[in-house]
């Protein structure tokens, strides 16, 4: 039985052209990164399962992970996500220098559905700040996250970054009249309100609080609010700090000119470590009209491994995720998608010439020109279309008569114009 040319479902490959794009929004996402003061890491693939259970809930752990225990009798996890592992290297790292900015690109695993954006095996952009307990930090993780989206000439327009704090719908749920032993219940059905359809979620929404119509109803007129003024707010959330919170934050952001981060209840995070300010990177559009990227506040999980409390922040934005977006946009530049492989292509006309010619492709490598040697053997003219395919617009033709001379013809293929000259003179024009 022949075996299957495809890879398991949800696995990742990327053919070189995929690659290339690919490779174009990593590179933002890490010059972003970086000046912005932001240092690189990672961690292991295989993790513990008990790190993830204990950090991420009982969903993410439960029913789509790739779990099982290994050779050493040890029950183990292929990374779902990166911030229970960042929590973990820095527990352990002993007296750092805080703040800790840093950021990272994991290949992460979950046993999902696979469907458009969203597969089982994905590379994942982080970013996170830890040992602050300033809103500036939260501010500065947005400053980035908007920044990155100017960066890949996204308009405000086709994009939003909504923002609650989990303190404050903790306390907010409280004041609506669901008991504390429902929040976790209740805190899930909010975040899925928009992956469900709304007679569905209502019912669900029902369910989580403990079948009382009238706490669900005030449920509902809470994640509705729009705006920090709305007066029912206002008189729900009377004299509480963590109200206040949210209100310092939100001018925080009107300062700094962030007109895509927008108050919404709404946006409570589905894992359990969140505490404070969460976020949502938001597809506004009709293309995708889902979640580009999740993030916030997770004040307790370094705390968790017995070392001293240090406050984090952060997000993770899949890489996958963010493309489809830009792709859905125009925003990925034909210059990326139709990039050559190299700056020029060197024909070589018999296997005599074939050691003048490797010498002739290093020479121009080492003085930073990308060269492609043909290495087929076939005749000119098939080497010439060789490089037409690859895109390549500049042709070095190696034969007998170059090789002892060393006079080149160049040619540049969509004029035909024909240049002759000594390596010195080719470097001066390929560069």
């Amino acid at each position: 039985m022949a075996l299957s040319t495809k890879p398991l479902s949800g696995m990742r490959q990327r053919f070189p052209e995929q690659f290339r794009v690919e490779k174009f929004v990593t590179d933002v996402l890490s010059g972003s990164s970086v000046s912005a003061g932001f240092q690189e890491y990672d961690g292991p693939v295989i993790e513990p399962l008990a790190l993830f259970a204990a950090k991420s809930g009982g969903e993410l752990v439960g029913r789509q992970s790739y779990s099982f225990t290994d050779r050493g009798e040890r029950e183990v996890i292929l990374r779902p996500e990166m911030t229970p592992s960042l929590a973990r290297m820095v527990a352990s790292s002993g007296e750092l220098q805080l703040p800790v900015r840093w950021f990272s690109m994991p290949l992460c695993y979950r046993y999902e559905r696979p469907q458009r954006g969203r597969v089982r095996e994905f590379l994942q952009f982080n970013l996170d700040i830890l040992g602050s307990n300033s809103l500036a930090a939260e501010l500065e993780v947005i400053l980035v996250l908007n920044g990155i989206m100017k960066s890949f000439d996204a308009p405000s327009s086709i994009y939003r970054i909504g923002w609650s704090s989990r303190r404050f719908m903790t306390e907010a749920l409280l004041r609506c009249g669901v008991k504390q032993e429902l929040h976790s219940g209740v805190f899930s059905a909010i975040d899925k309100k928009d992956k469900m359809k709304d007679e569905a979620w209502s019912d669900y929404l029902l369910q989580a609080c403990g079948g009382d119509k009238k706490v669900a109803g005030t449920v509902v007129s809470l994640v509705s609010v729009e705006s920090l003024s709305d007066s029912w707010l206002v008189n729900l959330m009377a004299e509480s700090p963590a109200f206040n919170e949210v209100q310092e934050f939100d001018l925080l952001l009107e300062k700094t000119g962030i007109s895509s981060a927008l108050f919404s209840p709404g946006v409570v995070r589905g894992l359990d470590y969140y505490t404070g300010i969460v976020f949502e990177l938001v597809d506004t559009g009709s293309e995708n009209r889902r979640s580009l990227c999740g993030g916030g506040r997770y004040d307790n999980l370094v705390g968790l491994f017995g070392a001293g409390r240090i406050s984090g922040v952060g997000f993770g934005l899949g890489v996958l995720t963010l493309t489809l977006f830009l792709e859905s946009y125009g925003l990925i530049p034909e210059s990326v998608k139709q990039a050559a492989p190299a700056d020029v292509y060197i024909a070589v006309a018999s296997s005599s010439v074939i050691a003048d010619a490797g010498l002739l492709a290093e020479t121009l490598r080492n003085s930073g020109i990308r060269v492609m040697m043909d290495v087929s053997g076939k005749k000119l003219g098939k080497q010439f279309s060789e490089a037409s395919r690859n895109r390549i617009t500049q042709v070095i033709t190696v034969g007998v008569e170059e090789a002892e001379t060393g006079i080149y013809k160049m040619k540049y293929l969509p004029d035909g114009k024909v240049t002759a000259g000594s390596v010195e003179e080719l470097i001066g024009i390929l560069k």
